[in-house]
């Protein structure tokens, strides 16, 4: 029968040349060490030519994956080659990185649990080690995956705001509608801010390709991508339109519920979609509707306005807007008026919304995956952990390191 140390050679794989010499057991501790060997005469360098093995390195102790209930260790010592030039380098390991304390495999186990706990704290007391080598590892996979990312083909883009901390202090996520992904974030949002982060993350030939843009109707936004896409058509997600709308009537409720207790208790009766009111809610509806108050014309505006996402031609969604506007217009209620102006100003966007099927809606699913992570972590001391951290979950990118 086979000695334990030729069955851990064939069952963990180290790779062509080495093999496990030993084996230490702590029983105190509940730790094992792993003592690897380099057995062949030669190695590849980086360009693959083969050089004599020249000597060895110092002995390394690094982390990996537990062994049963045991915590587990790999030692051993890099075999370095002297090259034609008389230089002496070290050989690249096939299970680890010279530059960290873990290997590949453990990295990749990290990893795994981070996605599903998405809690860096959890995870290093999973795996009994420290918060620096988890957040390290995050890091690690964030970088990787930027570098390995390829953005051909990219034709649509979204830009959306996060608050990042206490006050007005604020983020710009740029996104992928159609991969339904983060590409990266910028603090702030400004106009430059946009600009920068837009021109930063994707190249001035990949920049030519974007066709469409969603967006809120944020001036900054707009401006940055009229300045860096002139070429690409805005789009004003209907989302954010039915947010102008739906605090337009409220205004309206505002002002008349003073004199008109009939109103009382219906904020939400007004904003809910017609379809999930109640019986009550409707009779309700029914009764301000005959007395003909304000609050009931300016909801039927409201609802009116979203025919022009049914049309799907660019004329015909002007025509239509047109008439909206006039009727806005002569029913003489302040609120609507200004959100009507508002909407006029921006038709271009709200027109695209009708005719393209992008929307921001994706930008928005991932703002409230952003905010789980956020929560979970119980916030984030600096912007550059909350960028890893987003780019980590909702980047979809390839963390692994093998």
């Amino acid at each position: 029968m086979e000695n334990i140390e030729s069955i851990l050679t064939q069952l963990l794989n180290f790779g062509e040349g080495w093999i496990v010499k030993e084996l230490k057991i702590d029983e105190t501790i509940k730790e094992v060490d792993i003592f690897l060997e380099y057995i062949k005469s030669v190695g590849l360098d980086d360009a693959n030519n083969c050089f004599k093995i020249y000597d060895f390195g110092k002995m390394r102790r690094i982390r990996h994956l537990d062994l049963l209930q045991y915590k587990c260790f790999l030692n051993y010592r890099t075999p370095r080659i002297k090259n034609e030039k008389g230089q002496v380098r070290s050989l690249t390991l096939p299970f680890v990185d010279k530059r960290v304390s873990f290997s590949y495999l453990f990295e990749n186990k990290v990893i795994e649990a981070l996605q599903m706990s998405k809690n860096q704290i959890k995870t290093a007391s999973f795996f009994d080690c420290s918060f620096d080598i988890v957040h390290g590892i995050m890091c690690r996979g964030v970088e990787r995956g930027l570098k390995r990312r390829k953005l051909e083909g990219l034709e649509a883009l979204s830009l959306d705001e996060k608050s990042f901390s206490n006050g007005h202090n604020y983020l710009t996520i740029l996104s992928d509608p159609i991969n339904k992904c983060v590409l990266d974030v910028t603090e702030g949002r400004k106009m430059e801010d946009a600009e920068t982060l837009l021109v930063m993350t994707i190249s001035p030939e990949q920049l030519e390709k974007v066709k469409i843009v969603s967006m809120d109707m944020w001036k900054a936004y707009m401006g940055a991508v009229n300045e860096i896409l002139p070429h690409a058509e805005i789009i004003h997600d209907k989302f954010h339109t039915a947010k102008y709308l739906n605090k337009a009537v409220d205004d309206v409720r505002k002002q008349e519920i003073k004199k008109e207790t009939v109103l009382k208790n219906t904020k939400y009766l007004f904003l809910k979609n017609q379809n999930t009111w109640t019986d009550e809610q409707s009779f309700k509806f029914s009764h301000i509707d005959a007395i003909n108050l304000q609050t009931a014309q300016a909801w039927k505006m409201k609802e009116n306005f979203k025919g022009i996402y049914q049309i799907g031609n660019k004329y015909l969604c002007l025509e239509y807007f047109e008439e909206w506007y006039k009727n806005v217009l002569s029913k003489e209620i302040k609120p609507m008026i200004k959100v009507a102006d508002t909407l006029a100003k921006h038709l271009r966007g709200i027109v695209n919304s009708a005719i393209y099927e992008v929307s921001n809606s994706v930008a928005e699913s991932l703002n409230s995956q952003i905010q789980i992570v956020k929560s979970v972590a119980r916030g984030y001391a600096n912007f550059n952990g909350y960028r890893n951290a987003i780019l980590f979950f909702q980047g979809k990118l390839n963390l692994y390191p093998l």
